[in-house]
């Protein structure tokens, strides 16, 4: 290993494609000359572990610039079903891992440059300088290229994460391949066993070719399957071979955000800055003109790292919302994935397709493509999309909440309707989401352990249920404070704010609720055994929290105070009810949706039996409380409150389970 330094000009964190790119532009910007350069990377890359491909026109930067790297190159390509076509001005190119890290091997030697085998532990800023440190040894860099792989978040509605998992083999044709100049694309001949699948293939002039089976799923493509989709392809489509070699790789497919944000002076490369295209895998070509664009800016002056993409600049315009709805489609309906591509294949020019890929057509083109696609999955994409986004929940609880502004009055008919879908949305929502408890921890139902585990529910429950009976007011702020917890946590971790923050707008929506209703709330607290609210909450108090929404241009966000201003208008329940069903509710089943791996139905049978046993809990409850009760319905709804408060306070409880998971490793 060399003698390595306390500080270096720049350190490269990850020393693959998208970090060799950037040294190659800095080399070609004459930025290397008497700088020091640490390179990174777990292990010492000396055989091809990858292959490299994109598309260009002859006089493209990239065809320019790193052409004695393309090691084949082919005009013509065979698509699905089809006769070869040509591919225009464009060309097909092909670089090979090895020369890529051979030629930096040859700048290292000619610069000097500092390499060092070992695992990232961390990169930090303090007082302005960036270090990182590599086996507990910790090195300044005036520039850090941060190109490890990526943790991305778990999604949320909207978002997908699925792979692009890949194994190949080099093999050599017993007979000569009948034409080297064509290579295949996506041949969706193949079984497809409910994903999406297709072969790849790299014809090479000395008569060998990179056979590749690719799955685009949530699950990686195990390596028996590959063999016997690759060993039938081969046999069927050119005979006797010898294999000579294989890759195999992963590809993120995702429009979810990094677990991490850059640090400032720390520029990021490759999957971190979003340089993969989610719908497709493509990276390379955006690679060399994202490390092109860093050099010339650095050359210039400019602080390197005011370019990294975030993960909002990703998945804004047209091209990122078809992304979405491709991922979507691939994830939700991969049966659907072959006849999309190939009808794409079969009805528009493979150029247009590769500019389409490259985000280079104008919309009057992307119509054009849409409309020869089968629209049926598209279409259920984009309900999908909307049903499951924030934005459509907030904007419908907005719709309703202006509907319930607009009712003349609330008379008897008003009430019992409401009251009914109230009812409705408890049954179908509110209760279920905390009726799956049991299976939190262990995911499945735990027969020896379930009896212990309703008893010590029932026990949290019946503890809550005694402070209420003995200090109703030391049980009100209790209340009151855990639900400012747990409402702040869901809705929190919707909108991926701080375990601070989160809290502060739980006790915030919390405290408006109840404080734009005072005159109510005081009439229900009275029911259960509490003192009166003094305090009263202007209808303006969480101005302060759409402006914070509004600047960060979380819409749903801002959408969701908005309706929370004009539920002052309507009675407290239904404000109530809005958001622990309409809001509260919803997001939770969706973590906890997230969590189990389960589909909506099984969820709800499995919430069934503690869900009706919560509804005969609540029964029992109204008789044993009746004393408290005048038998009225503001009554009514205080030993309603006084039950939620108890069964709250155990699902608080055991909801920390999804997030402690989903904090400690967030990929899941």
């Amino acid at each position: 290993m060399d003698t390595i330094k306390h500080e270096y000009d720049y350190v490269f964190c990850g020393a693959g494609a998208s970090a060799c790119l950037m040294l190659l532009s800095l080399h070609r910007s004459k930025m290397l000359e008497n700088k020091s350069v640490l390179l990174v990377d777990k292990e010492r890359k000396e055989q091809r572990d990858k292959t490299f491909c994109f598309w260009s026109k002859g006089e493209e930067s990239i065809t320019q610039c790193i052409g004695d790297l393309i090691s084949e190159s082919w005009d013509t390509v065979i698509l699905p079903n089809s006769q070869p076509s040509k591919l225009g001005s464009l060309r097909y190119n092909h670089v090979s891992s090895i020369d890529l890290y051979r030629r930096i091997d040859k700048l290292s030697e000619h610069y000097g440059w500092h390499r060092m085998i070992g695992s990232v532990d961390d990169i930090r800023t303090t007082n302005g300088n960036c270090h990182v440190l590599v086996n507990g040894c910790e090195i300044t860099g005036a520039i850090i290229f941060d190109s490890r792989t990526p943790a991305f978040q778990k999604p949320i509605s909207g978002e997908t994460h699925i792979h692009q998992s890949f194994i190949g083999w080099y093999v050599s044709f017993h007979a000569e391949n009948s034409n080297t100049h064509a290579f295949r694309f996506m041949d969706f001949n193949i079984d497809q066993q409910g994903y999406t699948q297709f072969v790849y293939v790299l014809p090479f002039s000395d008569g060998t070719a990179l056979v590749e089976v690719t799955r685009f799923g949530n699950e990686i493509i195990r390596k028996e399957d590959a063999e016997r989709l690759l060993t039938t392809y081969i046999s069927n489509n050119f005979g006797g071979y010898r294999k000579l070699n294989e890759e195999s790789g992963c590809i993120p497919m995702c429009n979810a955000p990094l677990e991490t944000s850059p640090h400032p002076g720390v520029v990021q490369l490759g999957a971190r800055n979003f340089n993969i295209k989610p719908s497709t895998g493509y990276a390379f070509k955006n690679m060399f003109y994202h490390a092109e664009n860093i050099a010339e800016n650095i050359l210039k002056g400019k602080q390197a790292h005011a370019f990294n993409i975030t993960s909002k600049t990703a998945k804004q315009g047209r091209f990122a919302f078809y992304d979405g709805l491709l991922l979507d489609i691939l994830n939700k309906q991969p049966q659907f994935g072959k006849p999309i591509f190939e009808a794409l294949f079969k009805h528009t020019r493979i150029e247009r397709i590769l500019s389409f890929l490259d985000e280079r057509t104008h919309i009057g083109e992307e119509i054009s493509i849409f409309s020869k696609l089968p629209l049926r999955p598209f279409l259920q994409a984009v309900g999908r999309k909307a049903i499951s986004s924030m934005f459509f929940r907030a904007g419908l609880i907005t719709l309703v909440c202006l509907i319930l502004c607009a009712l003349p009055n609330y008379d008897n008919i008003t009430h019992t309707v409401l009251n009914a879908f109230l009812v409705l949305g408890l049954v179908a929502i509110g209760i279920p989401h905390g009726a799956v408890d049991h299976l939190l921890e262990t995911k499945r139902w735990e027969p020896r352990v379930a009896p212990a585990f309703i008893a010590r529910y029932l026990s949290i429950a019946g503890l809550m249920g005694g402070i209420w009976y003995f200090t109703p007011t030391f049980a009100l702020l209790l209340f009151l404070l855990y639900s400012a917890w747990h409402f702040g946590q869901a809705d929190g971790k919707l909108w991926r704010l701080s375990n601070t923050i989160s809290l502060l707008w739980g006790a915030s929506l919390l405290f408006y609720l109840l404080g734009t209703h005072q005159e109510e709330t005081n009439i229900i607290l009275s029911s259960m055994g509490c003192v009166n609210m003094p305090i009263h909450s202007p209808t303006w108090i969480l101005l302060p929290w759409l402006i914070r929404f509004l600047y960060v241009r979380s819409i749903s966000g801002a959408l969701t105070v908005v309706w929370l201003t004009l539920s002052s208008q309507i009675p407290l329940m239904y404000a109530f009810g809005l958001y622990f069903i309409g809001q509260h509710s919803l997001t939770g089943w969706q973590h906890i949706k997230q969590h189990l791996g389960m589909s909506h139905q099984s969820i709800w049978l499995h919430a069934l039996p503690f869900h009706l046993g919560a509804w005969f809990l609540l029964a029992i409850f109204f008789y044993a409380w009746q004393p408290a009760a005048s038998g009225n319905e503001t009554a009514g709804w205080g030993i309603f409150f006084i039950f939620l408060a108890c069964i709250s306070l155990p699902h608080a409880l055991s909801m920390q389970t999804v997030y402690r998971k989903k904090e400690s490793n967030p990929q899941n």
